[in-house]
């Protein structure tokens, strides 16, 4: 079956939305069940002392991250252009790397320092940065540059997707006290959603941008 221009493909297109769902809940569960059940994980004050010992739970996390998350895309990817597992996986290392050091690190130590809930500061500040998209998008979409010619497509459907679901749950936090993502209690299942909730823009965007109209090696899957 000929794939058409713009790329679709309702087959990848659902399991781009499945495996990007399972590695959200996969990373987020994680830390957040070893921390339920008394792990000390989260109990980040010794990293807060000692910049190495910061920087090996950053890597960590980073690790976790973008192993999971980019193993799952990758497997769609593969489907369309041939880049190699472990350049997307790196790609996918190097924002979450930024977002542990520059944001989950702090939050945990200052929810530590004031004695709220570390895990909901953990929560939050793991939404807020897989919600550094557009970071993610510019480092993976330098990894297609050299496969597509629509590359750069890649970078505006991560800035437009995380636009538009936090437009969408800002509103929704206006109208519903409970369904408030900048609370620092804020539960799973909305961190879980406001991640999901980014996946089918940039599922469709994946696909066109990998459409084999515009890739540029001879390497193509359906």
């Amino acid at each position: 079956m000929t794939t058409p221009s713009n790329g679709w493909s309702a087959r990848l297109y659902w399991q781009w939305i499945l495996y990007n769902t399972i590695a959200f809940v996969v990373v987020l569960t994680t830390v957040a069940v070893l921390s339920w059940i008394g792990a000390d994980i989260l109990q980040l004050s010794w990293a807060n002392r000692s910049p190495v010992a910061a920087l090996l739970v950053a890597t960590t996390g980073a690790v976790l991250f973008g192993w999971v998350l980019g193993a799952l895309q990758w497997q769609i990817v593969r489907q369309r252009v041939p880049v190699p597992r472990r350049k997307w996986i790196v790609a996918n290392v190097g924002p979450a790397l930024l977002g542990w050091l520059l944001v989950i690190i702090p939050a945990i130590t200052t929810a530590q320092d004031s004695g709220t809930s570390v895990t909901g500061a953990y929560l939050l500040a793991a939404s807020q940065t897989l919600a550094l998209g557009p970071l993610l998008g510019l480092s993976q979409a330098l990894v297609l540059r050299a496969h597509t010619r629509r590359w750069a497509g890649w970078i505006v459907a991560n800035i437009a997707s995380w636009a538009i679901v936090d437009a969408v749950f800002l509103l929704l936090s206006s109208w519903l006290d409970t369904f408030d993502l900048t609370r620092h209690d804020g539960s799973v299942a909305e961190v879980y959603l406001m991640l999901i909730a980014t996946t089918p823009l940039t599922g469709r965007m994946l696909l066109w941008v990998l459409a084999p109209a515009a890739t540029t090696t001879e390497h193509q899957h359906p």
